[in-house]
């Protein structure tokens, strides 16, 4: 599916569902009009951090979405869904992390800090910017809402920031949250193969990742085919950088304790994910305190759903219905009904 077909299944679902804000100018100009891409703009030179931006170009922005990506994956995966936001009037951007996309390809050292390189994997590192860049939105902007999108490895951030600055974040968004990895990360034929010889032979313990990508990753051969022909997606990782990896997400359910009450909170999990158990999804959202929780489960769909051209209808479909539930209209609209329930003999909750 094409990007241009991508916009017009999003717009399709807007009318679907008669939604107001679907408007005559957005109706009438086509969307990759409507935006403004840039790359490595003046909030990149700010915090020394590679960052992809779209947003409307003719008009303010009604919201923001920070995007972050998944382990191996780089900031521009989320060029799709970041395109289609700002054409409906988001600003939205995706960093790269630290030790991948081009942080990882850094030669020039053009993102460096003090001589200090981003090109080795470092998550506390990674927290630190992507604190300094939820700032950064919320001080120019601080009375639109942020969004934080997260995919896989991206869910532990997405969740981190929540739990320890509530007070930058007006939802998340997750997909294939790491919760439980699958088995078949360590015990998949192929993957067993990779980690012997990165083990054995390889003198920097370096591991192919092509096996995951091909195996695991989607069960979409244009998404498998998609990530490996990406020039910035990393095909390997040293076993150090896994278990680094392995370490940060197994935080994720500590931190999801911590997140505030009434948090806008969506989870998408496909039915065929092979990177993580799909059902211990449940497991998060039990520990998450907030009673505003949408999970969305998709069935026949695999672990990678937003960071990819080939974005299914099912997946835009649960964004789009979970923003427009979570917009400030809406919570009028939710204000109004609960004001209507009380005059008609409703009582408030005791607890």
């Amino acid at each position: 599916m094409t990007f241009e077909r991508v916009l017009v299944v999003f717009c399709a679902l807007l009318v679907a569902f008669n939604m107001p804000c679907m408007s005559a100018y957005a109706q009438e100009v086509n969307a990759a009009d409507r935006i403004t891409v840039v790359v490595d703009g003046d909030r990149s030179k700010q915090l020394h951090l590679p960052l992809y931006e779209w947003y409307p170009k003719d008009k303010e922005a009604i919201g923001m979405l920070l995007a972050i990506h998944g382990l191996t994956l780089h900031g521009n995966t989320y060029e799709v869904i970041g395109k289609a936001f700002a054409a409906e009037g988001f600003y939205a951007c995706a960093p790269d992390m630290r030790g991948f996309g081009r942080c990882y390809t850094d030669d020039k050292q053009v993102f460096a800090v003090g001589g200090v390189s981003k090109q080795s994997v470092d998550y506390d590192g990674s927290y630190a910017d992507i604190v300094a860049l939820a700032q950064s939105l919320k001080r120019d902007h601080p009375k639109l809402p942020l969004f934080v999108m997260g995919e896989s490895l991206g869910t532990s951030m997405c969740v981190k920031l929540a739990a320890e600055h509530p007070e930058l974040v007006s939802g998340l968004l997750m997909s294939g949250p790491t919760v439980k990895i699958n088995p078949l990360m360590v015990l998949h034929p192929d993957n067993l193969l990779a980690a012997g010889w990165a083990l054995f032979f390889h003198p920097r313990f370096r591991m192919s990742t092509t096996s995951f990508v091909k195996n695991l990753v989607s069960n979409d051969a244009d998404i498998v085919d998609e990530l490996l022909r990406d020039p910035l997606c990393r095909k390997g990782l040293t076993i150090a950088e896994l278990l680094k990896t392995k370490r940060f997400v197994s935080r994720t359910l500590l931190n999801a304790a911590k997140i505030r009450d009434e948090l806008p909170v969506l989870v998408v999990q496909g039915s065929e994910d092979r990177c993580m158990v799909p059902r211990a999804v449940t497991k998060l959202v039990c520990n998450i305190p907030s009673s505003n929780q949408t999970i969305r489960w998709l069935h026949a769909h695999g672990h990678l759903l937003f960071e990819t051209r080939f974005l299914r209808p099912a997946t835009l479909d649960s964004i789009d219905i979970w923003v427009r539930a979570n917009s400030p209209a809406r919570e009028s609209e939710i204000a109004e009904i609960k004001t209507e329930i009380l005059q008609l003999g409703g009582k408030e909750p005791r607890h």
